[in-house]
Order: C-alpha cells, then structure tokens, then sequence
C-alpha cells in the first residue's frame, strides 16, 4: 500500500497532478491513503506515455475503451475497487492483454479482432440482441486496435530519444548533445 504522496514521489509528479489523473481516469479514490500497490505501474505507465508525447487525450480514449471492453468481459463482477487495473501489475502474455490495464483477455488480440467465415448478410431476426452475442466486444476490440497502433508507433519512435536522454541525464547534464544513435 502507498499514500498519494509515496507515488507522487517514486514517478517524480506532484500529489495534485496524480489526484488529477485518479480522478480523469475514474479509478477509485483512498482518502485515507493506502492506495494498492496495483496504481503504482498504472499511473507509471501514464508518466511514461506523456515522456513519450502521447497526449492525456490520445491515453483517455484509449482507457475508455478499455474500460468498456473490460465491462462487456464482466471484468468489474469481481467485487474489486481497482478491478479495471487490478490486472497491472501481471507479467507474461502479452499478445492477450489490453495496453494499460493489462486485463488478459484469454485470446489473442489481433485474432479476436476478426473471425474468418462469419456470415455478416442480412438475415432475419436473431433471438439474442448484438450484445449479448458478442458484436459490441468485436466492434469495441476492433476500434481499440484502431487506436492503439498510433500509440504504439510514437512509442517505438520516441524510444531512442528517450534512451539516449536518459543516457545524457545519468551523466549530470554533461556538455554531449543529444545522440539517438548512442
């Protein structure tokens, strides 16, 4: 368990700005500190997207979905308070897990955004709603993906930037000019 205070001083953020993700994000507020140890990768995964140039509305967007997707799987009948990122802090299986929640969906992503040999003609009447079929989760992954990709892309650009600046920055600001070949 951490207080606001502890993590605010690990990711090197002030407490407001942190209570400012908490809130914009909608993950559950600890008044009396104690906050699971789960916040701790989550709001550090976020720091370092917006190192990366990722903006807080490209991260928002894509945690709504994610929280949605989570939703439809019944992710939040857990009875948890932070199930939407209780998964964080799970290693392995990466190609099964949602980006910042780290929720493993139990597939592969990429195949679960289609399914070869359905037959989208029109047809009559079905007995279950869209929904309770699964249209809306293919749909959502699909446009989560959509998403994603872009992000993932600046990630892989900004990395050698990021790299060599911390390189420069572990050397007290020497006079080097910044390399991304170092």
């Amino acid at each position: 368990m951490y207080s606001l205070s502890e993590i605010a001083e690990i990711l090197g953020r002030d407490r407001v700005s942190l209570l400012g993700w908490v809130k914009r994000f909608e993950l559950p507020v600890f008044r009396k500190g104690g906050y699971p140890e789960c916040f701790m990768p989550f709001l550090c995964k976020i720091v370092y997207l917006r190192l990366a140039q990722v903006t807080e509305s490209q991260i928002l967007e894509l945690w709504k979905l994610e929280r949605k997707l989570m939703r439809i799987l019944h992710a939040d009948s857990h009875g948890s308070a932070t199930w939407m990122i209780d998964g964080c802090m799970q290693a392995g299986h990466e190609e099964r897990r949602l980006f910042l929640s780290r929720y493993d969906l139990g597939t592969e992503l990429r195949s679960s955004a289609v399914q070869p040999g359905l037959d989208f003609s029109e047809s009559e009447s079905k007995l279950f709603a869209g929904l309770e079929m699964g249209e809306d989760a293919l749909r959502l992954l699909d446009s989560y993906l959509k998403l994603l990709a872009p992000i993932q892309q600046k990630l892989r650009d900004q990395s050698p930037i990021l790299i060599a600046a911390g390189r420069w920055a572990r050397g007290a600001g020497g006079s080097r000019e910044l390399d991304a070949d170092q």
